[in-house]
């Protein structure tokens, strides 16, 4: 009996451990399975010799468990892990989570202080709680305590200081692009090791989100030249999924970090497998090879009544417009510029192209936000196009293409020409202006060729951001980003917009900021900076044995690691 109770202890031992700490029950049950089996073997031993038929129940209980604990080992099994595998039309140069100024989820290696939820709404990570001042300066941030880095080092308050200090630092611009978000924090002091105290120079409604940084680890990189190191090939961070291996153009590999703070994934890897050709990661998805993809609204139709596979269309913030540059002939006309706002027909870009996967765009806040303002909404409406061209003095030449003062009303519209939804809207674009006869001749150009004036020229664009109405207008349409990269592509210099823009991101009270975006939407649809053409859906598949997928508005596109709809792939599982 005693031998009995002592198996019956092992056995709730060895559930506890899996239910609680899987890292663990990994490290243990083989020495459990193999001890229980030993005994076992013992005892069988003993029967021989004694003849009890009493130890027969106890060998067979002994053998049972064993066997049970050996079969649900992945460190004997061959193959008994889940592999979630996603298939990516690129990859990133490198893994800095802080080197797209525009994402604004977090790689699933890092953690930061907050993290947004479906509903977009800031919630804690590495924080388990904090205070914001009334008047918004001032973040205190208490920190979990335990948690750990991949590598089994403590986390702590240390390595946010470290954190928030290298992306102040001016040294390190070129690594940290996000660099200028955080100039508004004047100092940070650490009271004690579970607590983090910010203080702003100003305080601005959606900082909250600025705290999403993800930490690095200081006792890795303190010292290191971060534009020469390995790190960022290899990294180690803090988040539910930890570094395996990257074999670049083919496939990056994340495991499943058992020691995660929060609920440990319930896959034990993620494979990121780069596949640039958009037939083949459809075909690999319909084998079973890969569980998710992103998709084109073409391929929608294909995939949508396909057994097996589940397709997801997401309403996106992501905007595409035709950007005009605001300081040069002829768009320095703003009846120009309003001229084609009327002249694009972006009902029928939506039909065709986007295959009705979208809502039309008068501005850059989408209408799902609670600061798009509906009054803005104009028809498509070539003959007011047309009174407006000749209102700015142009007339119809000899060869029908407008001119004015012997120049003629023509430019290339460019659009990236490794992205089919751009080059579509390009050409759709220069036929509905060819029939007010303006030539607008579409010109492809690769990731590469593009140069910076490119993008200040007239481009097909997109950009937007579901989270604050701040967080991407204040850099778009404010005088003192022009020249800056490619911040305010439009070379837009309104004084009346920039005080909206200014009082929107310090007014803390909602109603008085939804008045002033519903004026500053007024503004930007008057002086047509760029003209806004559609919110186009973004669309996945994914096979129907994915569990936990919770789609949500999705960004401008930057990579595929981040925002998208495997924002929350910790939480995804796979059934048999």
């Amino acid at each position: 009996m005693l031998l009995l109770s002592s198996l019956s202890t092992f056995f709730m031992v060895i559930c506890i451990l899996y239910y609680n700490n899987r890292k663990i029950y990994y490290q243990y049950c083989n020495s459990f399975a193999i001890v229980i089996i030993s005994i076992g073997g013992f005892i069988l031993r003993l029967k021989e010799c004694h003849h009890r038929n009493g130890n027969v129940a106890i060998v067979i209980l002994a053998l049972f468990l064993g066997t049970i604990i050996l079969a649900a080992s992945p460190a004997i099994g061959s193959e008994a892990t889940k592999t979630l595998n996603i298939a990516l039309a690129e990859e990133p140069d490198n893994l800095n989570p802080v080197s797209d100024a525009n994402a604004y989820d977090i790689m699933k290696i890092y953690s930061g202080l907050v993290k947004s939820d479906a509903d977009l709404k800031m919630i804690p990570d590495l924080a388990e709680s904090w205070e914001v001042s009334p008047d918004g300066k001032t973040f205190t941030f208490h920190l979990k305590s335990g948690v750990k880095w991949h590598d089994g080092v403590d986390f702590t308050a240390d390595d946010v200081l470290f954190t928030y200090n290298l992306i102040r630092d001016d040294k390190w611009l070129s690594v940290f692009p996000v660099s200028s978000e955080y100039k508004n924090i004047e100092d940070i002091i650490i009271p004690d090791q579970n607590t983090v105290k910010f203080t702003l120079k100003e305080g601005i409604v959606p900082f909250l989100e600025r705290f999403a940084l993800p930490i690095l680890p200081k006792h890795i990189l303190d010292g290191q030249d971060l534009t020469t190191t390995d790190f960022w090939q290899k990294p180690v961070g803090t988040g539910p999924f930890q570094f395996q291996s990257w074999k670049h153009a083919e496939e990056l590999v994340l495991e499943a970090n058992l020691d995660y703070f929060g609920i440990a994934p319930k896959v034990d890897t993620l494979r990121y497998i780069i596949v640039p050709d958009a037939s083949a990661r459809v075909n690999l998805l319909k084998t079973g090879e890969v569980d998710a993809i992103q998709i084109d609204p073409q391929t929608m139709k294909v995939l949508e009544n396909e057994p097996g596979i589940v397709v997801h269309s997401v309403p996106s913030a992501q905007w595409y417009s035709m950007n005009m540059p605001n300081k040069v002939w002829p768009f320095n006309i703003k009846e120009v510029r309003q001229a084609m706002g009327y002249a694009i027909n972006k009902q029928e870009i939506v039909d065709t192209i986007f295959m009705g996967q979208g809502v039309l765009a008068y501005g850059p806040i989408n209408p799902e936000s609670w600061a798009y303002n509906p009054d803005i909404a104009f028809s498509y409406d070539q003959e007011k196009a047309a009174k407006l061209l000749q209102q700015a003095g142009f007339q119809k030449g000899s060869d029908g293409i407008l001119e004015k003062d012997g120049k003629k009303l023509e430019f290339d519209i460019v659009y990236l020409s490794n992205d089919p939804v751009r080059k579509d809207i390009a050409i759709a674009v220069s036929s509905d202006l060819e029939k007010l006869g303006i030539t607008a001749k579409p010109a492809g150009k690769s990731n590469d060729e593009m140069k910076t004036e490119d993008w200040h020229g007239v481009v097909i664009r997109a950009g937007g951001n579901p989270m604050d109405p701040d967080d991407y207008n204040y850099k778009e349409f404010t005088s003192k980003f022009i020249g800056q990269g490619t911040l305010n592509l439009a070379s837009y210099s309104n004084p009346e917009a920039e005080k909206l823009l200014e009082e929107g991101r310090t007014t803390f009270n909602q109603d008085q900021r939804t008045q002033i975006y519903d004026e500053l939407q007024k503004v930007l649809v008057s002086d047509m900076p760029t003209a806004f053409i559609t919110f186009g859906n973004t669309i996945y598949a994914t096979s129907d044995k994915v569990t936990g997928i919770k789609p949500r508005a999705a960004p401008h596109e930057h990579g595929g690691l981040t925002g998208e709809l495997w924002w929350n792939v910790e939480e995804w599982g796979k059934t048999e």
